[in-house]
């Protein structure tokens, strides 16, 4: 698999502004959703658009605001369902698979890394691969996730991006869970103190 075949989109949705990201295969035209928050019909109307068969709905972490479509789209595309153990319950659904530290997971034919980056929710996860990283509410362009929620843990969120995070290549470009993008470069001249 080479980058050039992978595409990414990116669907906010909701009041929130939520980044869904629709992540394929050019050649295969199979791919995945990660983070579909609301607006089923907007995620859906992209899909039939680009002929995507979507294999997996893949979370970065449990919040409604990045889940509350699953389940529509689960039954809309009969994809499989997957989450970090540590935010099933917060999630509220039956998850097909679940992310583990260091796995490999297949987004239709695309290979990506998951890392465990808990801090704004105990099961939150980074998935890596291609050059780029979806950091969900981790790690944003100038900003890093809230941990006041429940579940949530300021050291451990710290943890996750400068030990797990900030190993990543400087050059690779992080998608958030809202707002733009940035790369790993950035953001660590950033919060390098």
């Amino acid at each position: 698999m080479t980058e050039q075949k992978m595409k990414v989109e990116t669907i906010p949705v909701g009041s929130l502004q939520t980044n869904c990201y629709l992540v394929y295969d050019e050649e295969t035209k199979q791919g995945a959703i990660i983070d579909p928050g609301e607006e089923v019909e907007k995620i859906l109307a992209l899909v039939k658009d680009r002929q995507i068969t979507v294999r997996s709905i893949v979370h970065t972490h449990g919040h409604y605001d990045h889940t509350g479509a699953s389940e529509a789209l689960r039954r809309a595309t009969k994809a499989r369902i997957m989450i970090h153990q540590a935010d099933v319950d917060l999630a509220g659904f039956t998850p097909e698979a679940l992310l583990h530290d260091g796995e490999t997971v297949f987004l239709g034919p695309l290979e990506f890394k998951v890392l465990h980056t808990p801090g704004h929710t105990p099961g939150g996860v980074s998935l890596v691969g291609y050059g780029i990283a979806f950091t969900g509410d981790t790690l944003f362009n100038n900003g890093v996730g809230r941990s006041d929620f429940t579940g949530g843990n300021e050291t451990a969120l710290w943890q996750s991006i400068r030990q797990k995070l900030f190993n990543l290549p400087p050059e690779t470009v992080i998608y958030p869970g809202h707002g733009p993008a940035s790369t790993i470069g950035q953001e660590k001249l950033r919060w390098k103190s």
